[in-house]
Formats: structure tokens, C-alpha cells, sequence
């Protein structure tokens, strides 16, 4: 079983080699897979656009770790430290300026939304990362790889304004994004006209003078704090070494955030590619346009709860769009998702009732041994034209395809071992689509007895409401959804959902 995947480097599907398995590399022995994937700053809550993007990284992770059985070591950085809201280096800072909007310090701003976010991957089943490292606990990493940099001569500086990297030294500049830089426009990209070049970026700030920020620290060039791209390179060095596997991020770091950082990265270590693979996902759109901070109205998970949906009906829809392809999004297509999912539980029930098979704990094994234990053709058929569709680019639609056409062609077939049908839905469920698809196997869904913590805390929410403490009310309301619970408002009183 081999995995190919979409490399941006190479604009083509590559067979993945790590490393630890390639005779071309040279450098520190590699014992792991390192990946380390991107994210926004911490300034509000994610809207369902980020979430699709780690939906993506789940399912890779998933397949590297859990059915190829590789050891994975993957990263992920939490900006909360604040930048300049523009590629540009310019313009407000967004967690000074959020900050002060939620009347809270910045670095209770970034604790909040990144509880908000370890929340919703809880909700949507994405395996939290092995390290999630965060900005301002690494400021001395940065120092130093601006250090390394200015040793080479790679930097200059803006007197007022900050450290910036000099990218007409660099030869191969912007070969990721394939960038035209004789091509660039003045302004297109940067409006500095102190830079020495159109894409020349910084690399660390410096403090404005006679303006206290919350974020800032000292350093040799004085009191500041980091640019846009540096943290991602630093940590990422720092906790997979200079050269690593797999990057992952959105489309739109392509022509600028991942330019950087290779940039920086490959001058100040010396090492040339800094990153074997690089795999990008596409944009939500929603209602036909790209999700964005910038654009306002954002749908975030706890949105669609309010709506009756599941977060499994969310996870439900992006793997019905290739993670290289616009993802759609309206309430009607997730209306749709939802109805899918809940198909599939409703048949996997059926043929539990109709069987009443035992299903053996296999789940811990990658498909190499699974399959071993199959016997049935019609099943590890296909399991196997399954893993075929998950080793070409991780294409989930067909792998959902597939399913669900087995499924519905069982009454077509002569025989099938129904305990190995059980068995591989069962290790698929668990290692790859994870969307509760035994959810109700072996339970009485007329009654559900409600534990007595969920209903202490939807006590305590009606108390605050009758009180007119919304703020209190909210959080418990959120307290209790992530026990997967709804809890749904009556003219007195209130009931709860099994969600």
C-alpha cells in the first residue's frame, strides 16, 4: 500500500517517502513522520472554514499514523501573539484591537479562543496534536533565527519600524508559489516604501515609540515583538529539526506565509528543501463566497448546533469534497450531509439488529494486519478498493462512495461474513471517518437517561438565565455541549437533546 499525495512544491502527486525511509537524505536520523500545520491567530472564535482545514489534517494524520501505522510526530503553532493585520506589515494589531473590544487583557484573549478551539476539535472528532506550541512561549527561538539570519548578512533594518529580511539575496525566492518577481507590482504586495524590495518582509517589530503594548519583549535590536512568518519557522525547527516531511495550511499562504518561511528557514539553517511535501486544502465557500475574518458574518460550529445540526454532520460534509477542491457550503447541502450520515447509522443498526454479531476489537491495527484477518472476499474487496481511493490524494468522496455502494448491494451478494463487514466499518469508523457510525448499535434510543452532571449544569444555566446573567448562561450552555447535549429553551422550563 503506497500513499500519493498532492505536493505544491512539484505541482503534481508524489509517492510519499519519509525521510526515515529516503536514501537521498543525509541529514539527522529520523525515527518519526513530522508534520506541522499552520494557524490563524487567536483573536475569535474559528469559523467552519479553519475547521475544515483541520478536518483535512485529521484525516492525514489518521491515515499516516493509524492505517499505514507510520509513528507521526505533528505539530501545530497557536499564533497568540499579535501581528499586523496585513501581508504587508501594516495596519492594527488584531489581538491588541480584539482585546480590547472583549475588555480583556491579550493574553486572556488567546487563552479564551484557544480553549474555544481545543473545544470544537472535541466536537468534531479531530485528534487533538501531539504538540501545540505557542507563539509567545518561543520568543528566544525567533531571536535566534534572526540572528542566524543576520549573521549571513540576510537582514537590514528600518530605523522605527523593525528587522527585515532582504529576499534579493535570495536566489530561489518564492520558488513555492512560483512567484513572478520581476513581474510584481509596486503596492501589489507591500506599500513600505522603506523596503529595499517589493517583497522584502519582517522579520521582528519594533515597539512604537511612547506606546505601551501587552506584547512585547526585549531583544538585541531592542523592544519589540515577532513579524508575521518567523514563529512558524522557529517552532517548527525547534520541535522536528531543520528539515521535516510534511507542511500543511490553506491556499492562501501559498504566495506569501509559506514563501517566507521557507525563505527564512533555508538561509538561516542551510538547509535546501527545508520541508519534503507541502499540501495545501482549499477555501469554504460560503453561499458562494470564500469564508473570511475580513468579510464578517462567520458561521462557527456553535452556529450550526443552534441550528439542530450535529458537529459530526460538519465533519459529514467535508469529506464529501476532495480537501484540493472549493468546499461548498449552505444549509441545504448540510442539511443533506446530515441526512446521509444519519442513513448510514440507520443501516449499520439494521444489520446489527438483523445479526447481532460481536465485533471484535481490531481497531488498534494499521490495514496491512487488518486485512489479514478478513476473510470474506466481498469485504476486503471493499476495504481494499477503499485504501486504493484513500492512497490516491486521501480522496474521501470515493472513499464514501464506495461505502455506501457496498452497503447497498448487500442483498445483491450470495454470502458475506457479516462479523468481517462489522469489523472493517468498525477499524474504518474509528481510524479514518470517525462520525459516530455505531453511535446507537446496542442502545435503547426511545429513552435516554440523562447523567447527573448534564443535569446540574442545565440547573444551574436556567438559574443563571432567570437571573439575567447571559455570560454565565453561555458558558454552561457550552459546558454542556461538549458532554453532547443540547439543551433546548421552553416558555418555562427547558429540555435536553441528545445531540
Amino acid at each position: 500500500m503506497q500513499l500519493k499525495i498532492y505536493n505544491t512544491l512539484s505541482r503534481q502527486k508524489e509517492l510519499f517517502v519519509p525521510l526515515m525511509e529516503d536514501p537521498k537524505y543525509h541529514g539527522p536520523k529520523k525515527t518519526t513522520v513530522g508534520l506541522y500545520s499552520c494557524w490563524p491567530t487567536v483573536y475569535r472564535d474559528p469559523h467552519i472554514g479553519n475547521m475544515r482545514a483541520y478536518l483535512c489534517r485529521d484525516i492525514l494524520c489518521n491515515t499516516l499514523e493509524k492505517i499505514m501505522g507510520y509513528p507521526l510526530r505533528n505539530v501545530m503553532n497557536m499564533t497568540d501573539v499579535g501581528h499586523l493585520t496585513s501581508d504587508a506589515d501594516e495596519g492594527e494589531d488584531k489581538m491588541e484591537k480584539w482585546a480590547k473590544r472583549d475588555n480583556m487583557t491579550v493574553w486572556e484573549l488567546a487563552d479564551k479562543y484557544i480553549a474555544s478551539f481545543k473545544r470544537y476539535l472535541k466536537l468534531l472528532n479531530i485528534d487533538e496534536y501531539e504538540i501545540i506550541c505557542r507563539a509567545t512561549e518561543h520568543i528566544q527561538e525567533q531571536i535566534t533565527m534572526i540572528q542566524q539570519l543576520e549573521k549571513k548578512w540576510y537582514t537590514y533594518i528600518i530605523p522605527d519600524d523593525g528587522v527585515y529580511m532582504d529576499t534579493s539575496k535570495i536566489k530561489d525566492y518564492g520558488y513555492l508559489a512560483k512567484l513572478d518577481i520581476a513581474g510584481l507590482q509596486q503596492g501589489a504586495r507591500i506599500e513600505n516604501e522603506n523596503k529595499k524590495n517589493k517583497t522584502d518582509f519582517g522579520l521582528r517589530k519594533f515597539s512604537p515609540v511612547n506606546e505601551h503594548r501587552q506584547m512585547e519583549w526585549d531583544s538585541p535590536w531592542g523592544k519589540g515583538f515577532p513579524g508575521r512568518h518567523i514563529e512558524c519557522s522557529a517552532m517548527a525547527t525547534k520541535y522536528l529539526g531543520e528539515q521535516f516531511d510534511i507542511h500543511t495550511g490553506g491556499v492562501d499562504h501559498i504566495s506569501v506565509h509559506h514563501v517566507n518561511e521557507i525563505a527564512q528557514s533555508e538561509c538561516a539553517l542551510g538547509t535546501h528543501p527545508r520541508v519534503k511535501y507541502w499540501m495545501h486544502n482549499q477555501f469554504l465557500n460560503l453561499w458562494g463566497k470564500k469564508q473570511s475574518k475580513s468579510e464578517g458574518g462567520l458561521v462557527t460550529v456553535d452556529e450550526l448546533i443552534k441550528k439542530w445540526f450535529h458537529p459530526l454532520d460538519f465533519r459529514y460534509l467535508c469529506m464529501t469534497a476532495h480537501y484540493r477542491s472549493f468546499l461548498e457550503f449552505n444549509e441545504d447541502l448540510l442539511q443533506t450531509a446530515k441526512n446521509s450520515r444519519n442513513n448510514l447509522i440507520k443501516k449499520m443498526q439494521k444489520l446489527f439488529d438483523q445479526h447481532a454479531k460481536i465485533i471484535i476489537d481490531f481497531d488498534s491495527m494499521p490495514y496491512e494486519q487488518i486485512k489479514e484477518t478478513i476473510t470474506s472476499k466481498y469485504v476486503g474487496d471493499a476495504l481494499e478498493d477503499i485504501m486504493n481511493a484513500l492512497m490516491d490524494d486521501l480522496n474521501m468522496p470515493q472513499v464514501l462512495a464506495i461505502i455506501n455502494q457496498s452497503l447497498n448491494s448487500l442483498d445483491k451478494v450470495e454470502e458475506v461474513d457479516m462479523n468481517d463487514l462489522f469489523v472493517a466499518l468498525h477499524w474504518l469508523e474509528k481510524n479514518l471517518l470517525k462520525i459516530w457510525l455505531f453511535d446507537r448499535i446496542g442502545q435503547e434510543v426511545k429513552e435516554i437517561k440523562i447523567p447527573a452532571k448534564i443535569q446540574k449544569l442545565a440547573e444551574q444555566r436556567l438559574e443563571a438565565k432567570q437571573a439575567k446573567d447571559y455570560a454565565r448562561s453561555d458558558e454552561l450552555r457550552k459546558e454542556i455541549l461538549e458532554l453532547w447535549r443540547e439543551v433546548k429553551d421552553t416558555k418555562e422550563w427547558y429540555e435536553l437533546m441528545k445531540m
